[in-house]
């Protein structure tokens, strides 16, 4: 069976209380960069890779069909580290390509397919990874 590892959060903010019970916060810059590409890795054709948390699993490699209604949303990927069984080519979408990694959601474990702008690759679709 596939595994799943939830990954680490960037610290946005620190909060002090002092003596006197006020509070001060002192505030960090978040980064909005994908996680490194050191985070991917193909093994015997599945990636294992950080990806956006909370992305949505659709049926299809496609956000519609042909006639402009959506397509369902199965499941969501709830962690920021996921199994992907392969890759297939379908709509295109906001990474630049057509790339899209199916996997199990973390709700109720359907299965589905990511758009390849949610999943934290180099180059897609990621060497070694097998074809749908």
């Amino acid at each position: 069976m596939a595994f799943r590892k939830a990954s680490a959060l960037a610290v946005v903010g620190t909060v002090a209380v002092l003596a006197a019970g006020s509070v001060t916060t002192a505030s960090a810059t978040p980064t909005t960069s994908a996680a490194p590409a050191a985070t991917c890795h193909a093994s015997s054709g599945n990636l294992y890779c950080g990806n956006r948390a909370n992305a949505a699993i659709y049926k299809s490699p496609r956000y519609d069909t042909a006639s402009g209604n959506p397509i369902e949303i199965v499941d969501s990927l709830r962690s920021g580290f996921s199994y992907f069984k392969c890759y297939t080519i379908g709509q295109p979408h906001g990474g630049g390509n057509s790339i899209w990694y199916r996997t199990y959601g973390d709700d109720n474990g359907a299965w589905g397919y990511v758009p390849a702008v949610d999943v934290w690759t180099p180059q897609d679709p990621f060497p070694g990874v097998g074809f749908c």
